[in-house]
């Protein structure tokens, strides 16, 4: 792959589907989980794995977990951007945050690589359901187009 030019201002902008949203999500490690504390949007950093499906991270007690706990809608945000080629992904997952509770869901989750790089135990876990999956790439170049669906 080369270097774009400056000049080089044209763009594709695909919508991506479902499975792989899905596929980007298994492989990404990090993201961001959207909610609201005290009626103010914030973006707190999370470690992300994929479980049955659905997106699951460690937490500790604070607004992640309390979010989890009162089944609040939030949206987990993961993406990659490459900014030496101006390309990349972005996929967005929303859904009712859960705490697991179940041991044996817990049991197995503990066996995902999620290593949260914060201090502190961590000792929940919360679930957050793909209900709605939305993503897009990005790429630029002169064979630039604008492709929405599938």
């Amino acid at each position: 792959m080369t270097q774009l030019s400056s000049e080089d201002t044209n763009f594709s902008l695909i919508e991506l589907g479902r499975a792989e949203c899905l596929e980007l999500l298994n492989r990404a490690g990090i993201g961001r989980v959207v909610l609201s504390v005290k009626c103010i949007p914030v973006a707190l950093p999370v470690n992300v794995c994929l479980f049955d499906g659905d997106i699951v991270f460690a937490t500790d007690e604070g607004s992640k977990f309390n979010a989890a706990v009162r089944g609040t809608v939030v949206s987990v945000e993961v993406d990659d951007i490459d900014r030496l080629y101006h390309t990349g992904w972005s996929v967005l997952v929303t859904g009712v945050a859960e705490l697991l509770t179940d041991p044996e869901d817990i049991a197995r989750v503990r066996r995902l690589p999620i290593q949260p790089w914060a201090p502190g135990p961590h000792l929940f876990f919360v679930r957050v359901p793909t209900t709605v999956v939305t993503g897009r790439r990005i790429a630029w170049g002169s064979s630039a187009r604008i492709q929405v669906g599938p």
